[in-house]
């Protein structure tokens, strides 16, 4: 009986060891042959999958965007909005060694991107999905009347950029984890007012 192959399951085991590589070496520093030898697969068999270096590159890009894209929706809805979206926030902040990993494979891509114009349009439809989820999160809190901002579309950006600047600080130890995360629930409180224990009920 032939043996079944989980494409998906090796897809995920090549993104990250794309992952690690970019970490250890920046994206310059990732090939075929260096891929080959950390996953142990030949370049034939990672060939198959993705049949040139720019493909892995693009494929590891993509997956992280799925990753924490999946991470969102799988957060429970508590009732509370406000405590809802901090917690939405958290998962893109790199305040942990997981999330932390992430964001520097994203930057390092996100500096490649400019001058490869896959990766920049891999890159700019994550920023655009995440753009639209901030959107919409904030056109809730108008309808609710808990936006202290006359345009949402505005806040929800200025929320989205200050998430971006601090991805930078943090890598770059220019601030603390639980400074970067004060900043950021400063400013979503100055922007979003807690709903009352009536309107909860």
């Amino acid at each position: 009986m032939p043996r079944i192959v989980d494409h998906d399951q090796r897809r995920r085991e090549l993104a990250e060891t794309v992952w690690a590589l970019v970490r250890e070496h920046g994206v310059a520093g990732v090939s075929l042959r260096q891929i080959s030898e950390r996953s142990g697969w030949s370049s034939g068999a990672i060939r198959h999958y993705l049949p040139h270096r720019e493909a892995i590159l693009m494929f590891a890009a993509q997956h992280i965007a799925q990753r924490i894209e999946g991470r969102m929706l799988g957060l429970k809805q508590t009732g509370d909005v406000l405590g809802d979206f901090l917690n939405l926030l958290r998962e893109v902040l790199p305040l942990d060694s997981e999330r932390r990993a992430e964001s520097q494979v994203w930057l390092a891509f996100v500096g490649l991107s400019i001058s490869d114009p896959g990766l920049a349009d891999t890159q700019g439809v994550a920023y655009r999905a995440l753009s639209e989820v901030f959107q919409g999160i904030f056109e809730e809190f108008t309808k609710l009347g808990l936006l202290n901002h006359p345009a949402p579309e505005n806040a929800a950006r200025e929320i989205q950029a200050l998430i971006d600047g601090l991805n930078v600080h943090l890598l770059l130890n220019q601030i603390t984890p639980d400074a970067a995360w004060a900043t950021v629930e400063t400013r979503v409180r100055q922007l979003i007012r807690p709903l009352t224990d009536q309107e909860m009920t």
